[in-house]
């Protein structure tokens, strides 16, 4: 019986068993699929905690529908009835600039207008901003092809006060980096790509507008989401528990810590040394665990290997989600929340009205919000006591909602150096990553610290890792 072992529970790695577990299905041979994973719970980032009515999400609460993977995967495992979009009532966004929240215009696409009358006479831009946002109808694109980091391409396109008050709060929220320092070739491919065939990213932009448009039009009828941001009635933990629900031929052992990893003896296959003291040995082994737990293991196989992973760094960030009862509630929460730039000094980066955006999140007469902290900008803020997170957000939203009522809780989640960052340059780090595993055989990696980081991209990344370790099996 052919063996392969995934070490490392979260998405990547669930969607990469359950890609085998679909091989086992088929009739694709004898396999024995083993998941290994060190923390007391699957699902990595991704976990699900229900308090007295609330649904609370501790890591992402939702995906993007753009990217069809994580849809295509709650659909196989049975959660295609649970999906659900945002609500439709108000729709709303803001920005806290100046001491007060301005609303985001419509039709913007991520940070890229596309529609003019909201553009013109929204108060979040100066009118000199808004010039300057305007010359890139007129501005030539760029020369080259090389990488460049996501402040010296908004700059470059749309100005600095683009920069300031949408694209910093906006897209390195997204991933708590320093747009100084993240790479846009790496996380926003669709803007080179607009700025490559349209010279203008606005151009470009409204252009991608009128495919979705078209696209919708043209999907009129089925089960296709319209909604941007997807999630599941019973929050993400969910998708967890159905992976492993539908995956009866994979085995799934939590608690368990690779402490050895190298070739077994003789250079064939792998050999993986458990804190237990027992020795697995497997034909191909996954390795979907954070890039330095990554280069821990593989110091000794493969140093250069090794050097590389160690190099991908991460930022760690924390949330802190807060329920009220409604009556009297002083906010009114009219919109999903609002994102917090660099520039006004505030302590928290962004804040979702999370019963306002996504339904079936707090109890009937509740409402639930979730603040975000920490990131490459602020990262000891995500460092403190969760009691000092806690008290530092509770008087952030006094300052900035006038929220002065006790919550029923204020739960705060650490996630310590867990939020990948992809610097300038880093597709051409994977690229050499990706060459030194043309010599280790049978080894796989798979992740967010490589070609994507939201839960649709690591689905699609262990998929396809998966089904890469079936094809050298059956060769």
């Amino acid at each position: 019986m052919k063996k392969i072992v995934i070490i490392g529970g979260g998405i990547a790695g669930l969607a990469a068993a359950y890609r085998v577990q679909e091989a086992i299905l088929a009739g694709c041979g004898p396999i024995g699929c083993k998941v290994l994973e060190g923390s007391d719970k699957f699902g990595g980032k991704i976990d699900t905690e229900h308090h007295e009515g609330f649904v609370i999400d501790r890591g992402p609460d939702s995906f993007i529908s753009q990217k069809p993977w994580a849809i295509e995967l709650c659909q196989k495992v049975g959660l295609e009835n649970h999906l659900i979009g945002t609500k439709t009532d108000c729709p709303k966004t803001y920005v806290y600039l100046n001491k007060k929240l301005v609303t985001m215009p419509d039709g913007l696409s991520l940070m890229v207008p596309t529609q003019f009358l909201p553009f013109v006479f929204t108060s979040l831009f100066s009118i000199p901003g808004k010039i300057r946002m305007g010359l890139d109808l007129i501005i030539p694109g760029k020369a080259d092809d090389s990488d460049e980091s996501l402040a010296s391409f908004v700059r470059r396109r749309l100005g600095e006060e683009a920069l300031n008050r949408m694209a910093q709060p906006m897209l390195a929220g997204i991933y708590g980096s320093d747009p100084e320092r993240m790479s846009i070739k790496s996380t926003f491919p669709m803007f080179v790509h607009a700025e490559k065939k349209y010279r203008s990213l606005i151009l470009g932009m409204v252009a991608g507008k009128r495919r979705q448009i078209a696209d919708a039009l043209k999907n009129k009828g089925n089960s296709a989401p319209k909604s941007l941001f997807m999630t599941l009635k019973n929050g993400l933990g969910e998708m967890v528990a159905a992976v492993i629900e539908k995956s009866p031929d994979v085995t799934f052992s939590k608690n368990c810590r690779v402490e050895r990893f190298g070739r077994c003896e003789g250079g064939t296959g792998w050999s993986i040394g458990l804190d237990s003291g027992e020795t697995l040995e497997a034909d191909a082994v996954i390795l979907s665990t954070p890039a330095f737990i990554t280069a821990d293991l593989l110091v000794y196989t493969a140093p250069r290997l090794a050097e590389l992973l160690g190099k991908i760094p991460y930022v760690s960030t924390a949330v802190a989600t807060l329920g009220f009862r409604k009556e009297g509630f002083s906010h009114p929460l009219n919109g999903f929340g609002f994102v917090v730039p660099k520039t006004e000094g505030r302590k928290i980066n962004a804040c979702t009205w999370v019963s306002s955006k996504f339904p079936f999140r707090a109890p009937a007469g509740h409402v639930m919000i979730r603040a975000f902290i920490g990131g490459a900008l602020n990262e000891p803020l995500a460092e403190q006591a969760e009691s000092d997170i806690g008290a530092m957000v509770r008087q952030e939203l006094r300052e900035i909602m006038g929220i002065y009522e006790e919550p029923l809780f204020c739960k705060v989640f650490k996630n310590h150096k867990a939020n990948v960052q992809y610097h300038v340059h880093h597709q051409e780090r994977v690229a050499e990553i990706d060459r030194e595993l043309v010599d280790l055989p049978g080894l796989y990696l798979a992740g967010s610290a490589f070609k994507g980081i939201g839960i649709p991209d690591c689905v699609l990344n262990g998929t396809q890792t998966a089904e890469a370790a079936l094809d050298y099996l059956d060769r």
